[in-house]
């Protein structure tokens, strides 16, 4: 029994270290990656002109919500209590309407955001797969935790170099980009 418990130890000692030796950890910027490739620049934009648009509309809401308090402010010395009421009844309803609707613009780009966010690293795993492959590489890990978010939280604290696929990824996904 002793034998049999001493074999199974060093059997798995040795299957760990041929293991160990075999496997290479490598590392992406996903952050870098989405930045730099055209198929993260695509959806950069698309998210900016979406963004954009929703503002455009808000933009003219904002103007008339101005124009409305300028009048007010203007005309409350000399309107009667009933038109006075009216008016304030009138903006109030109009200001109301105006955060609703950032509201809901602002839930759209967060979806659309998440959208092609998701979309992006599907499309980025795919790639990055074949790459891992080629480069021999049993684990990929990703530098940076959340793309498209300023606050960088780096998931890999030190790698050498020579570990980091981020360019390789950026070149082949252009590469697919312009295929299509």
């Amino acid at each position: 029994m002793k034998k049999m418990v001493l074999m199974f130890v060093a059997m798995s000692m040795l299957a760990t270290s041929v293991m160990a030796a075999s496997s290479k950890i490598a590392y992406v910027d996903t952050q870098s990656v989405f930045d730099k490739t055209k198929l993260g620049k695509k959806y950069q934009n698309t998210v900016r002109e979406y963004f954009e648009s929703r503002k455009k509309i808000l933009d003219i809401d904002a103007d008339e919500i101005q124009k409305l308090q300028e009048d007010l402010t203007k005309q409350s010395s000399v309107l009667n209590e009933k038109a006075r009421k009216e008016k304030e009844d009138a903006l109030n309803l109009k200001i109301r309407d105006f955060e609703k609707k950032r509201n809901e613009f602002t839930n759209e780009i967060g979806k659309k955001n998440d959208e092609l966010s998701n979309e992006f690293n599907q499309q980025m795993v795919v790639v990055l797969k074949d790459i891992a492959k080629k480069e021999k590489a049993t684990m990929v890990l990703n530098k940076s935790i959340n793309i498209l978010s300023k606050s960088e939280v780096p998931s890999v604290l030190y790698a050498d170099d020579d570990l980091d696929l981020t360019e390789k990824l950026i070149v082949e996904m252009d590469k697919k980009a312009e295929a299509k």
